[in-house]
């Protein structure tokens, strides 16, 4: 298989403006191994992907499969797969149809082109689907014919947009698992712009870019516990953007206070807490924090609770199965602050305002 590497990437959307999509992009992935890109909407990951699929051009910089330079190669010449959500197969075509005509793009003979439509249709539970059209299918459906597809085309390298975009809560972890699982199989070399944070955890590495620069990279398990802004912390999964400001090693918000014997930074900033790092006190044990519950919901195998905090912080805590919730429930909680990531974030200037007694009459000017 084939590792894939750009360097110093520079694109703009629009030509004529000095601002540059991308500024000096430079990603490295390994053959054989999955990079996830993810950050907030607007972060750069779709034009990322276009790039290095040949879709879009770069105005400056260079793009490596391997040992060859494919820079100035339209998309048809390069060994990949670029996908997004949408099979790239007409609409009138059976799913049948489109499973054969994959396979059938490899050199393989008869037999084998059996055995392996055969497995794939099975795989992905597509056998019903076989004499539907693929415009007649939900989305749901239409991702898993496209995932069989995957299979069958077997690609060195993949470039995925959010694959998984039309797949509900319930169908998303065993799609990414089975996924993922293949592709592993297959010594496939996978970059993907994850349509839910769950599936950065099947990635080897995570790039995390904000306006089209990378602002973090790495293991996604540590990008987890230590994210460097709230849009790598975002981009690994739910977090509780709390507001504190820090005065001589005292750290006051809206949750309570703490000390810190070293504080990274004094003055206004954010702590950046993890629903699981909140517990409910014991009984006789005294509570940090008293959360009324307005949302609850039991999925993963625990509960997934939200709260309104006064000045309209909105909390999110998880909690074991074993705990007694429903909405209305006052809950005392417990949490460590040295598991808190906290950042630096500049005070927002004062907004003037003119006092309504000095602003003189409107004269009438007819």
């Amino acid at each position: 298989m084939l590792d894939l590497a750009a360097d110093h990437l520079t694109y703009r959307h629009d030509k004529r403006s000095p601002a540059a999509a991308f500024d000096d992009v430079s990603v490295l992935v390994a053959k054989s191994t999955y990079t996830a890109v993810a950050g907030a909407s607007g972060c750069g990951a779709t034009t990322l992907l276009a790039l290095l699929a040949g879709a879009l051009r770069p105005d400056g910089g260079t793009i490596r499969i391997g040992a060859r330079d494919v820079t100035g190669d339209r998309a048809a010449r390069r060994p990949v797969l670029y996908v997004t959500a949408t099979p790239d197969v007409p609409d009138r075509w059976s799913v049948q149809h489109a499973l054969v005509a994959a396979v059938r793009q490899r050199s393989i003979d008869r037999e084998d082109r059996h055995h392996e439509y055969e497995m794939a249709v099975t795989k992905w539970r597509v056998g019903t689907l076989l004499e539907r059209r693929l415009g007649s299918l939900s989305g749901s459906e239409r991702t898993f014919v496209h995932l069989a597809r995957i299979e069958l085309l077997k690609p060195a390298i993949l470039i995925a947009d959010r694959l998984l975009e039309h797949l509900g809560a319930a169908e998303l972890p065993e799609a990414a698992d089975e996924l993922h699982r293949t592709l592993r199989v297959l010594g496939t070399t996978v970059i993907s712009a994850p349509a839910a944070s769950l599936e950065t955890g099947f990635a080897d590495r995570l790039i995390v870019l904000d306006r089209g620069r990378i602002i973090q990279e790495g293991a996604p398990s540590e990008i987890y516990r230590h994210p460097a802004s709230e849009a790598a912390a975002r981009a690994t999964g739910e977090i509780n953007v709390v507001p504190v400001t820090v005065r001589a090693g005292q750290v006051e918000s809206p949750i309570g206070a703490w000390n810190l014997g070293q504080p990274p930074f004094e003055g206004s900033g954010v702590a950046l807490a993890r629903p699981e790092d909140f517990a409910i006190a014991a009984p006789g044990e005294e509570s940090d924090l008293i959360l009324g519950i307005e949302e609850a919901s039991f999925h993963g195998g625990r509960w997934h609770i939200r709260g309104l905090l006064s000045g309209n912080l909105t909390l999110r805590v998880s909690l074991p199965p074993t705990a007694s919730v429903h909405k209305g429930r006052l809950l005392p909680l417990r949490y460590d602050p040295t598991a808190f990531q906290l950042l630096s974030r500049p005070e927002e200037p004062p907004v003037t305002t003119i006092p309504t007694g000095t602003i003189p009459l409107m004269r009438d000017s007819r």
